[in-house]
């Protein structure tokens, strides 16, 4: 519709153009008026060709320049011809900045001031022609900036929009990470000794030796179940930002694995992510410490420092240690990673290194 009307545009004005007496002094059926009029039509069809074509700048630079020449020479002839270098000056405005845009608006006044010197037309024509290039360049230039800025904020905007992918992504990956802990924390554990003792129930059901030996294995199995359920009630409620009671939990942690703990320093609440990580981190201690020396002291230390939360988890020499234990398979090796990953995420820092008495794992947690 735009092309439609531009063309209907260049018919009127060039009609107009055949039809308007010539200013006094000039001859009224010039042939170089015909010429001139041709030049501008093709300028004027060349422009428009150019730009949904998408042309080289210097194929609509060469369109423009001829319509501006065109119609700025025409103007000697027909004044309404001015409205050609308008709009020669405003498609050089919206297609080109500085010299370039003005270096149009240039030709075609030069081009009006020779033919009007030439055919002996009014000088005013030239002042008016000299105006409407201006205006013209003004305007497109106002159109150029107009639609310069709009192609920014789509590019913002689209920027903005992959920005925010990215970060729902990085969250949905890190939300991902959480619950992965989370299950190893949970099965692993759990689920890694329910296995141990429902084998060894297993083989002393099939062996018959110790019916009273399978029935305590069993009901030991249930408790860890028990144990399980419950650990996963705790995932689920770190992962809703529901309190958690570190103390109380080190403590039954303490009590089911025969681990002694000690509290020092004043008790304060903490965060969520904060007690679940030190509990896991406890956890993990403790069931390495159950896996890799079976039998050995296991102490807990739980600090409350005024500038962050420590946990101490030592366990002493394995009294046997030339004999593996069935738990050293369970898991997948992940436990130590999780463990720096929830803590690091805190701003906290894990050392897990051999001491004298055997093996000691520090976490703290800022406050």
């Amino acid at each position: 519709m735009l092309s439609a009307a531009r063309l209907v545009g260049l018919a009127a004005l060039l009609w107009a153009t055949a039809h308007q007496p010539p200013p006094n002094g000039v001859a009224a059926n010039h042939p170089m008026k015909w010429v001139l009029m041709t030049g501008a039509g093709v300028g004027w069809i060349g422009w428009m060709a150019s730009r949904r074509l998408r042309a080289p700048g210097l194929i609509t630079w060469c369109c423009l320049a001829l319509l501006s020449a065109s119609g700025g020479a025409l103007s000697a002839f027909a004044p309404i011809a001015i409205t050609f270098m308008a709009v020669a000056g405003l498609g050089a405005g919206i297609a080109f900045e500085g010299l370039s845009a003005m270096g149009v608006g240039a030709i075609g006044v030069g081009g009006l001031a020779m033919a009007t010197l030439v055919v002996g037309a009014p000088a005013v024509i030239v002042a008016e022609g000299s105006i409407s290039v201006v205006v013209g360049l003004m305007v497109g230039a106002s159109r150029r900036q107009y639609v310069e800025r709009t192609l920014q904020a789509e590019q913002l905007l689209a920027e903005r929009v992959r920005a925010d992918a990215e970060r729902d992504r990085a969250a949905a990956l890190a939300e991902r990470n959480r619950i992965g802990r989370e299950v190893h924390d949970v099965l692993a554990h759990s689920l890694g000794a329910l296995s141990v003792q429902l084998d060894a129930a297993d083989a002393l059901l099939e062996n018959g030796d110790d019916e009273a030996r399978a029935r305590q294995l069993v009901q030991g199995a249930r408790r860890l179940a028990v144990q399980g359920l419950e650990e996963t009630r705790q995932a689920v409620h770190a992962l809703r930002d529901a309190p958690v009671a570190l103390a109380e939990q080190l403590s039954s942690l303490a009590a089911r694995d025969g681990a002694e703990l000690t509290v020092t320093g004043a008790p304060r609440p903490l965060t969520a992510d904060a007690g679940l990580a030190l509990y896991r981190a406890a956890q993990e201690a403790v069931t390495n410490a159950r896996k890799h020396a079976p039998g050995a002291p296991v102490s807990i230390l739980l600090d409350f420092d005024p500038q962050s939360t420590n946990l101490r988890v030592t366990n002493g020499l394995c009294p046997d240690t030339d004999t593996p234990t069935e738990l050293q398979t369970t898991g997948g090796g992940f436990g130590l990673q999780g463990m720096r990953e929830r803590i690091e995420l805190l701003g906290g820092q894990v050392v897990a290194e051999p001491s004298a008495l055997g093996w000691t794992v520090q976490v703290a947690v800022p406050v």
